[in-house]
């Protein structure tokens, strides 16, 4: 990920949800108690469905219709933290691999893990065993070499009725990103798979996946950013996406004329989509364009 793309995605993305763009990110169960002791199951307590992120640190929780808590952490002892107002945040032991406890304040905020797993890194899809990520009873596994310009890539899901469906890519450049997701709320995930291609454009693609009914899994399509002219405008790669609540969003540095590759100075362009069914498939459909 570029210097500039890492400290735009922070920056930027404040204007649509608060917390990380690219944390690791795992679907939890959360929910708040005024006492400690005696909560050891997520049954003790109400909870809801929630992420739980963490990247160098920074610790991200997102409740699921309620509210996001950003804790920095602070002094040498591990597990000291900071919020986002800087008030004292302390992980508390109690929960061993179930989970974990942080006081706030005059309340504690538990956080119940459940075996989904929404994103994985370079690191993981290039590995032998490569990335599994599972949401609502689908698994997807994604395998890619990462040894030259040109590259393989095999995805695999399983689930429901899928039987073990497994496809064979070619992609140009190295996959950065895997992400799981169900951005229209159909209760079938859907996993996005991001490209950077080698050189210095590192351009963007997408390898993208919809679970149908639980029965099978179809490829959703994203047309080239070069047919829509207004949206291409200033376009010279160095995009990266990513999901971002119901949308996936797709970022880019914008070039003026005479802008050297290293040095664009038109801004940022965010471009998001939304996940619709065509009459053969998935498409995702701009419904949003934005300069910032």
């Amino acid at each position: 990920m570029s210097k500039y793309l890492t400290s735009s995605l922070i920056l930027l993305l404040a204007a649509v949800t608060p917390g990380h763009l690219y944390a690791d990110s795992v679907r939890a169960n959360c929910g708040f108690s005024a006492s400690q002791p005696t909560i050891t199951e997520a049954t003790d307590i109400e909870t809801s469905d929630c992420t739980f992120s963490q990247r160098q640190g920074h610790v991200t929780i997102r409740l699921q219709g309620g509210p996001s808590f950003d804790f920095v952490p602070t002094g040498d002892a591990p597990g000291n933290y900071a919020d986002a107002h800087g008030q004292a945040v302390y992980r508390r032991a109690g929960l061993g691999d179930k989970g974990l406890i942080f006081k706030l304040g005059d309340r504690f905020l538990y956080v119940f893990w459940n075996r989904d797993v929404l994103s994985c890194e370079a690191a993981a899809i290039s590995s032998a065993e490569g990335c599994h990520l599972h949401l609502a009873g689908i698994d997807f596994s994604v395998q890619a070499s990462d040894s030259g310009s040109l590259n393989t890539m095999t995805v695999s899901a399983t689930g429901a009725e899928l039987e073990g469906q497994s496809f064979d890519h070619e992609i140009d450049g190295s996959a950065y990103r895997a992400e799981i997701a169900d951005l229209d709320a159909n209760g079938w995930p859907e996993l996005y798979v991001y490209i950077s291609s080698a050189g210095s454009g590192s351009y963007g693609s997408l390898v993208a996946y919809a679970v149908n009914n639980g029965k099978s899994a179809t490829p959703i399509y994203l047309r080239p950013i070069t047919d829509d002219t207004a949206a291409s405008a200033g376009y010279m790669g160095h995009d990266e996406f990513a999901v971002v609540e119901n949308r996936l969003v797709q970022r880019f540095p914008v070039y003026e004329q005479g802008d050297t590759n290293s040095s664009p100075t038109g801004g940022t362009r965010q471009l998001q989509y939304k996940l619709v069914p065509g009459e053969a498939g998935w498409i995702l459909e701009t419904d949003r364009a934005v300069d910032y």
